[in-house]
This record gives C-alpha cells, structure tokens and sequence, in this order.
C-alpha cells in the first residue's frame, strides 16, 4: 500500500465472506500480499445445513469446508486462535492461542468475519450446563449429545432457549434425530419475547406453530431462562422445565474483541461500518456478517445471507483499497428467501407472501445449500494433473 513491502491482510474468522475472499484469492492471485487468517480451528461449519446435520441428513464433510487447504492454496498463513483483542494505533490484533498465551499479529489491513456470541450464555447460572453451538465449531458435541441420548432411550426431555429462526430449526431436528433413533422426546422451546420468529409474517409464525405442534414440541412465550441445570431449565417464577439437554440460541450480541478498541460500535457492541464494510473511523479495518453493523442500515438482521451479500463487496473494497480507488457500496437486501428445514422432509419456505410447507421446499433448500458448499469445497480439491 506505501510501496514499503507487501500489504499485510490479516483476516480474522472464517465466515461466508472471507470464504469467499479466499475464493477470489486463489483464482485471482493478488501481488504483493502477505495473507494470514485466524480461526478457532480447521473447518468452517456451514449454518444453512447444522439442523440437516444434527438430524444426520448430512454428515459432517458435507457440511464444512476444510478453511486449512483454502488458505495454503490461496498462498496464505494459517493461525489458530480466537481473536480477543484489536488495538488500532498499533495496527494488531491480540490472539488468544491457548490458556496461558497472547500474541498480537500486526496488519495494514484487518477484516472480521467472526460472527456473533449469544446473549446469556456466559452467564454463571447458565454457562455451566447449557449447550451452545457458537461458535459452529461445537455443533459436533451437540451433535454427539443427541446420538447418545437416542441410544439411551426412553423419554428424552429437552429445552431449546430461543424461539428465533434457528431455535425453531434445531428443535425440530432434535425431534427427527431422537425419533430416528427410536427415543421419545418432550421438547419445549422457550422465547423471552411475545411471539416465535419474530420478523416474520404472521401467517408464516402460526404454520410454524402448528408444524412444532404436530411434531409434539411445545412452544412457550414470554417466558425468560434464568438459570440451566443438568436436569431441568429454570425460568423466572421459579418453574422447572425438565431437561437432559438444554440448548441456548437466544439474539446475537457482540465478542467482546471490539470492547476496548476505541472504535465506534452500536449498542450491543458491534463494529459500526459504512457502506463500504470499513469501520466508520478506520478505513484499514473491515467487518462483515453479524459482527459488523451497517451505520447507514442498523435494523439489518444479524443473517447469514448478507453476509453472503457482503463477501464479493468486501472482496471489490479491499482491492480498491490497495490501490488507492474508491471502493464500491453495498446497499443490504429488503428481503429475501428464508427456508427453514423442519426435520420431516420438508421444509418452511417464505418468500414475498408465499409460504410453503413442502418437500420442494426442501428440495430447493437442498440444492441452495449443496450449491453453496460446492463452490469452496471444490477449491481445496487437489488439482487434476
């Protein structure tokens, strides 16, 4: 960038957008880059496909993309670790690599693409036993959890926290795994708020109520978790709801990375962006899907179809930064198709007022998803001689 040496891109997660950089990277060789990328670990995991997965649909390979080979085609470093810290004035970014270590990766420019925690979680009276799946890389424990409990048998009772689009979807994979497996299941799904799915239609909320009905899930609202336990989740008044596995997938809130950076961030401490993905005060850091929020669109939903949006828009804006041009715009999407696997070969499609509850609707998902995958799968393919 100052004509000093190679322009040093640190990317920091392996979400869809920087999948998809390194995509770009190795059909499109960039000179005189020095590329590291920083994640928990070798995969990425590909939420679209988690309920098919946790319902074994899919297997593992079919679901994640292998971020090791993508970077060491794409000529890049790879490094393990979660990323706990940005410090802007020295241009570097803390990595946490185990217990007892931090390190700090220098860059001129930084993207983020790590996603979002969830709310609660941490908390003492909850961390201890729920079940996260954030970051996707513990779906497989999840995933274990199930197949053991389906091998125990009996009646199997269980909690979903959080009645948002992947609440519904993972508790109806539950129920399709613990039946496959021959098990009962009495599972209640918990929302803090009025209503299930919120920011859907209405029409859209009572035919998944109805769905989590027939398939014997019962959904409780404006009822608040306050405490997990290894055989029940408690809520406000005091109330056990028996549970041998409780799974918390409330709203998305910030890792605490951006926290002491001096950088503008919203109200739940994401990074505010402007339309060109770059934080509003630093035009050397980037951040795309939930960890970023738009300054110019902050009802954006924290989904991962824009950042899929986001990806060749990030990819425009960092080569235009390299070479001193304006950077493009990205303008997020008013709607868009949302499908939701319920676990029984069929799917939930709403797309501008048509819903569907349907096996093409899950045969469209399908093909939408293995598509999706193909195109980074096939990048870490050894090439043909």
């Amino acid at each position: 960038m100052d004509g000093r040496g190679p322009t040093r891109l640190l990317l920091v997660g392996a979400g869809h957008a920087h999948l998809e950089i390194l995509r770009r990277l190795i059909l499109e060789p960039l000179r005189d880059v020095e590329l590291t990328l920083v994640s928990l670990g070798p995969l990425h995991h590909y939420s679209g496909m988690v309920p098919g997965y946790l319902q074994e649909t899919y297997q593992e390979d079919e679901i994640a993309v292998r971020v090791t080979d993508l970077v060491a085609r794409a000529r890049g470093r790879f490094f393990a670790g979660r990323a706990v810290g940005l410090r802007p004035g020295h241009q570097a970014v803390h990595v946490q690599t185990s217990p007892e270590e931090i390190v700090e990766i220098p860059y001129d420019l930084v993207s983020f693409a790590v996603g979002s925690n969830t709310a609660g979680v941490d908390a003492p009276e909850v961390a201890g036993e729920a079940q996260r799946i954030k970051p996707l890389e513990r779906v497989t424990a999840l995933h274990a959890r199930l197949r053991m409990l389906g091998e125990v048998g009996g009646t199997v009772p269980a909690v979903v926290v959080g009645g948002g689009a992947a609440g519904v979807e993972v508790a109806l994979a539950m129920a399709a795994a613990l039946e496959k497996a021959g098990a009962a299941h009495r599972i209640t799904l918990v929302e803090a708020g009025e209503e299930i799915l919120s920011g859907y239609s209405n029409r859209f909320r009572r035919r998944a109520r109805s769905i989590l009905h027939q398939r014997g899930i019962v959904a409780r609202t404006s009822v608040r978790v306050v405490a997990v336990h290894s055989d029940a989740a408690e809520i406000q008044d005091g109330t056990r709801i028996p549970s041998r596995l409780t799974v918390w997938l409330t709203g998305a809130v910030s890792w605490p990375l951006f926290r002491d950076s001096g950088l503008p961030l919203d109200d739940r401490g994401f990074l505010l962006i402007d339309d060109s993905l770059r934080s509003v005060d630093d035009p050397r850091i980037f951040a795309v899907g939930d960890c970023g929020t738009l300054a110019s669109h902050p009802e954006t939903p924290k989904a991962g179809v824009y950042a899929v949006r986001e990806g060749p828009v990030l990819w425009q804006s960092l080569k235009a930064t390299m070479a001193g041009g304006e950077p493009p715009r990205y303008v997020p999407q008013e709607g868009f198709l949302s499908i939701l696997n319920t676990g029984d070969g069929r799917a939930l499609l709403d797309y501008k007022g048509i819903i569907s509850h349907s096996r093409w609707a899950w045969r469209l998902k399908d093909r939408i998803d293995r598509r999706f995958m193909r195109r980074y799968q096939e990048c870490v393919e050894p090439e043909k001689p």
